[in-house]
């Protein structure tokens, strides 16, 4: 549930089956986001949202923000632009606050993802991924990510439900925790890759 930075030409070791680290061994992948963390960067559009830094992130230092939605009846979002890809995957680490579900869209395709009991659904009127995956990081993170054919964009959307639309009247403060979006050319998700402006 810790994610640890390793220093180059290091060997990354993975505790993920028990006591025993075995080598992390995956090929090599690029971040096509280039403010992967700061959200507060005008590379990330706020939609009748707001985002507040100073979290505690899944890596121990204070660099998670809060998506907070608006008090409009709208819909609720950051999204993040990019040259569309092929064959990606796209990622970002969520934690349940006074919200517990997301929609991560990546501009073709989008899942929900339930933070309160780690479960996943389909949202209604969004086309479906290839694939989709939760997966717990400790301490309420998890890493969602969904994988499809095109993207062209990684946006996070506020819901209160899966079953009806995904624009609702919003209180001005209710929200959930971010960090760390990824978009990579894979099948599915690597390794976290930060970056900063590249």
């Amino acid at each position: 549930g810790l994610l640890e930075e390793v220093a180059a030409n290091v060997p990354r070791l993975d505790y993920s089956d028990g006591s025993c680290p075995s080598l992390l061994l995956e090929g090599t992948a690029t971040n096509l986001i280039t403010y992967s963390e700061n959200f507060s960067d005008a590379s990330w559009i706020k939609s009748n949202s707001s985002v507040v830094s100073g979290f505690t992130s899944p890596s121990g230092d204070v660099s998670a923000f809060k998506l907070v939605e608006g008090a409009s009846n709208s819909q609720h979002r950051i999204k993040a632009n990019f040259t569309a890809v092929t064959n990606n995957t796209v990622s970002v680490f969520v934690k349940q606050n006074t919200k517990s579900k997301i929609l991560l869209f990546n501009g073709n395709a989008g899942y929900g993802f339930d933070l309160a009991n780690s479960t996943t659904s389909a949202v209604a009127g969004v086309n479906a991924p290839d694939s989709f995956n939760i997966e717990s990081y400790g301490n309420g993170w998890y890493r969602c990510s969904i994988s499809h054919s095109s993207a062209n964009s990684i946006e996070v959307y506020l819901l209160n439900d899966f079953i009806t639309t995904y624009v609702y009247q919003g209180d001005g403060t209710s929200g959930v925790y971010i960090y760390g979006a990824q978009i990579e050319e894979n099948s599915h998700a690597t390794s976290y890759i930060k970056t900063v402006g590249s």
